[in-house]
């Protein structure tokens, strides 16, 4: 996606920055501490494992009122390619196919949403490049 890690890293790593694409966060990025999206009607909540700024970061994940009694894992890994990023979130740890699937399409649904507004942040940032005065 357009953009560089620094700019979109943000947007995974900090509670403004997650809210932007999910409906509410409670996130720091400091390894033990607590995670909390809303995701529509659904909290999804857990503890960050892993920072690597600006390249991961990586939390638990379990839905506060419907447990999934399974340890899963949410991975986003932020790639430079020039002045594009590659993004991947992986998901994983399911006990069954079907929390698997149905994981799959909430990620897609969230994933769009997320892609969006790094498309904003780097249309937004090439424009403040292009608008500063020269030396």
């Amino acid at each position: 996606m357009p953009g560089r890690r620094e700019e979109l890293y943000p947007l995974v790593s900090t509670a403004d920055g997650v809210a932007t694409w999910a409906d509410e966060a409670e996130l720091s990025a400091s390894v033990g501490s607590a995670v909390r999206l809303r995701l529509r009607d659904g909290v999804a909540i857990g503890k960050v494992l892993a920072v690597d700024a600006p390249q991961h970061i990586s939390w638990t994940w379990d839905w506060e009122q419907e447990p999934l009694r399974a340890s899963t894992v949410v991975a986003f890994d932020l790639v430079d390619h020039a002045e594009r990023t590659h993004v991947t979130v992986r998901h994983v740890g399911f006990r069954t196919r079907q929390q698997r699937d149905l994981h799959d399409a909430l990620w897609r649904y969230w994933f769009k949403r997320f892609a969006d507004r790094a498309a904003q942040v780097a249309n937004r940032t090439g424009e403040e490049t292009v608008t500063q005065p020269g030396p």
